[in-house]
């Protein structure tokens, strides 16, 4: 069985427990609450990046360029527009983040888990008794970041089913949702 692990690290996440949530900065919203590839994220002391961009990866034994969402740490300089000309906005967030909520996605195809793979769909930011959640939509090769700010957030992400929609007739894909309570 061919394993993937696409998932935030849970150790690295716990870091950010306790810390001040400062501001994220993104493209500003056109038409929606979305944003393409990148976020920064502000916390404590350091800059964070959450990505959501196509890379080459086995995808049920085909080499598929598909979204990867991951989160690391990085330089200011790096929270960039992945367009030209694109001046993005900084919205604060104030408060000490007391709670992270990972949304993982466990995927296999046909009934049988012929591939163990594993990603995190979304991350959400509890502080101060609001929630800031960051979003990889369902789409697999989509590099759109879903952002809401709100209350139990995690009832908002995309259905899991509509993952299993629109496969070749071969494969029936079927995904399983884990939520993960850093505190």
């Amino acid at each position: 069985m061919k394993k993937i692990d696409m998932r935030f690290d849970e150790a690295f996440i716990q870091s950010f427990v306790g810390q001040q949530f400062n501001k994220y900065r993104c493209d500003e919203f056109v038409y929606t609450n979305s944003v393409t590839q990148i976020v920064g994220l502000y916390i404590g002391d350091s800059v964070y990046k959450v990505k959501n961009e196509q890379e080459t990866v086995d995808y049920f034994g085909n080499e598929e360029e598909i979204a990867v969402f991951k989160i690391e740490e990085s330089k200011e300089s790096d929270i960039t527009s992945a367009f030209i000309d694109v001046e993005q906005k900084d919205t604060p967030v104030g408060g000490i983040i007391d709670e992270i909520i990972l949304v993982n996605q466990q995927v296999f195809e046909n009934g049988i888990q012929t591939y163990d793979v594993w990603l995190t769909r979304g991350i959400i930011f509890k502080a101060e008794e609001r929630e800031i959640s960051f979003e990889k939509q369902i789409v697999p090769f989509s590099e759109e970041i879903n952002i809401q700010r709100g209350y139990d957030l995690v009832e908002t992400y995309g259905d899991i089913k509509e993952f299993s929609e629109d496969w070749p007739d071969n494969i029936k894909a079927i995904a399983i949702r884990e939520i993960v309570t850093i505190n």
